[in-house]
């Protein structure tokens, strides 16, 4: 009884300490946490359906519409009507959308070597042994 306890706590403490993690990369971006999701998915699965999106991402399309309107209008992502059926969309980065991803990957690369990653990292290595 007093492992799972135990187990229980040090998953609240992982989740407290991801939060801030989380938190940190979206102060540092300048990117709400849903919107550099949603760059990042993007970047990794150009041409992707926004449908598509939103289930890889577990969100609604209607909160995910708000999102991706914003990096529209912000000129990091685009919509286009794919070939086969116009009424469906597919996402891609534009120029200046990929220009932004390299900047925020080096972001978050670096944010890796953080003691708050490297504690969060050890943590996870933790609960996996047990």
């Amino acid at each position: 009884m007093k492992q799972s306890i135990n187990y229980i706590m040090n998953l609240m403490h992982l989740e407290r300490d991801l939060k801030r993690l989380t938190s940190k990369w979206a102060a540092t971006t300048g990117l709400s946490l849903n919107e550099l999701r949603i760059l990042v998915y993007v970047e990794q699965n150009p041409e992707i359906q926004i449908g598509d999106v939103a289930e890889a991402l577990n969100v609604a399309k209607a909160s995910l519409a708000q999102n991706i309107g914003t990096l529209i209008q912000q000129n990091w992502l685009q919509s286009e009507p794919i070939k086969q059926d116009r009424r469906l969309r597919v996402l891609t980065l534009t120029e200046s959308g990929q220009e932004r991803m390299q900047a925020i990957d080096e972001q978050l690369v670096t944010s890796l070597d953080s003691q708050p990653a490297k504690q969060l990292a050890a943590q996870l290595a933790a609960l996996q042994q047990k």
